[in-house]
């Protein structure tokens, strides 16, 4: 049963590690016998509770251990003290880490965006579709802010003048609100988005999945329906310690990331040793999720421009300048 308390403890965690602090301490500390790996509830922790239960980096380590993480502000402090030497992060907090000069590489995309307009209206299909009104909205001026703003600036609507904005702290305070009937629609993560429509659900409420901000984003940029909005980042010294280890465990993520979105299901079960939200719930999140596994020398370009367009309105969301181009592997 999602419960309050649960959903706030397993939903706000991963929103928050999507946003600076967000998307999502992925966390693995090297050593001679074994590798530990922590991770946000779902979304690419699903691929690495698979990698560390099914044995995939066996040729690499004696064991690995998964676990989840307890809290978003762990991430920096793990890497400043440095005990933490590999972890997943949205992808601007590690392009923010390193301009800071923590010596931090990104190793891949893990997910192409995870963000939605939820909706009691069916009609809601596209931005122009939200004209006139109120949306909720959790972390002001952090990612998921400027994604969406990004997004209806481009459809030719304005903040104040074509809609307006209800801010709140969290995605669970903006999932309440939309329950209780305060607002119509609101921006959600996965797998907070799944986990409203099924709480919604239970309350005889119908709540639509009406706009993918990911498959939005192609008309800010041109190009694909995606972002890269988290993957792995790799602290220098593991880096230059095990490289045979962090390329195992890329190949690791393409093939786990492969298994999990063919077997959601089944990966769901397997998730749900360590993760506390109920594997239907887990299941019906993957397919949202846009899962993959991008090495990030190889879509050096979309990051760089991704980071480029957060830093229009925050340039401190990235450190204030785009990474040196060693930072991408």
């Amino acid at each position: 049963m999602i419960t309050r308390r649960s959903f706030l403890k397993d939903t706000a965690g991963f929103a928050a590690a999507a946003s600076l602090g967000s998307t999502l301490p992925v966390i693995a500390q090297a050593a001679v016998s074994g590798l530990s790996l922590y991770g946000p509830p779902v979304g690419p922790s699903v691929v690495l509770s698979y990698i560390a239960n099914k044995g995939l980096l066996s040729d690499h380590a004696q064991s690995v251990k998964f676990d989840v993480y307890k809290s978003p502000d762990v991430l920096r402090a793990g890497f400043l003290s440095g005990d933490w030497k590999l972890a997943g992060t949205p992808s601007y907090v590690a392009a923010n880490l390193a301009n800071k000069g923590l010596p931090v590489k990104l190793l891949n995309i893990m997910t192409w965006g995870m963000l939605y307009v939820l909706s009691y209206d069916e009609t809601v299909k596209s931005p122009a579709d939200l004209a006139g009104e109120k949306i909720g909205m959790f972390f002001r001026n952090d990612m998921p802010d400027l994604v969406f703003g990004r997004v209806m600036q481009q459809n030719g609507l304005t903040e104040g003048k074509d809609y307006t904005l209800h801010y709140v702290s969290t995605p669970f305070e903006a999932l309440q609100l939309l329950l209780s009937g305060r607002i119509k629609h609101c921006v959600l993560p996965e797998p907070a988005a799944t986990a409203g429509m099924v709480k919604g659900k239970k309350l005889g409420k119908s709540i639509h999945r009406s706009i993918d901000l990911a498959r939005e984003w192609s008309s800010v940029t041109g190009g694909q329906g995606r972002f890269p909005m988290a993957g792995m980042m790799v602290h220098e010294e593991l880096l230059n310690a095990q490289p045979d280890l962090i390329e195992g465990f890329h190949q690791a993520c393409i093939t786990g990331t492969s298994w999990v979105k063919s077997n959601p299901k089944e990966a769901a079960a397997v998730a749900a040793e360590n993760i506390t939200l109920p594997a239907p719930v887990i299941a019906k999140s993957i397919p949202h999720t846009h899962l993959t596994a991008e090495r990030a020398k190889d879509i050096q370009a979309e990051l760089e421009q991704f980071y480029s367009i957060l830093a229009e309105k925050n340039p401190s969301i990235i450190g204030g300048k785009l990474p040196a181009p060693d930072f991408y592997l």
